[in-house]
């Protein structure tokens, strides 16, 4: 009996820790609050847009298939933005408005975080004009997907 129990709180013990583990960066799935369909750290398979300038900052936006487009962040590793909104502003036009990450302590590198979105079917015209807005800056970007 005391064997079963004791395995028991192991497996019990398992389960809070896995609550309490941090939140990776990504997705909504992940509990960040991101709307983008997925989060990679980098470049995603498939990219064909530019590369991004490290020393820069500025977004770039770029095709990851047919029908999904990425924006390019940089930020901490640790603590990428996090896509809070997407609009459809025209048949050729969305706009995206990042925020700060939930995270919390952040490391202090740069690095590219790519928020890959799938392009609503309202938007049909080409190119596409992306507008990304920063929560916490007053500048926004507005970049071409070809």
């Amino acid at each position: 009996m005391r064997t079963s129990t004791a395995a028991g709180l192991a497996i019990a013990g398992l389960f809070v820790f896995a609550g309490c583990a941090p939140v990776p960066p990504g997705g909504g799935p992940f509990g960040d609050g991101s709307q983008a369909e997925r989060v990679v750290r980098g470049m995603p398979e498939g990219w064909t847009g530019s590369d991004p300038d490290l020393l820069d900052g500025t977004p770039v936006v770029g095709w990851v298939s047919d029908i999904e487009f990425g924006v390019v962040t940089m930020g901490s590793s640790s603590c990428p933005a996090v896509a809070r909104e997407l609009e459809v502003l025209g048949a050729d036009e969305v706009q995206v408005e990042f925020g700060e990450s939930p995270n919390d302590p952040c490391t202090a590198d740069m690095a590219a975080t790519t928020h890959v979105f799938e392009l609503p079917p309202a938007v049909d015209g080409r190119p596409v004009t992306v507008i990304v807005r920063f929560d916490d800056f007053e500048s926004e970007f507005a970049l071409e997907l070809e």
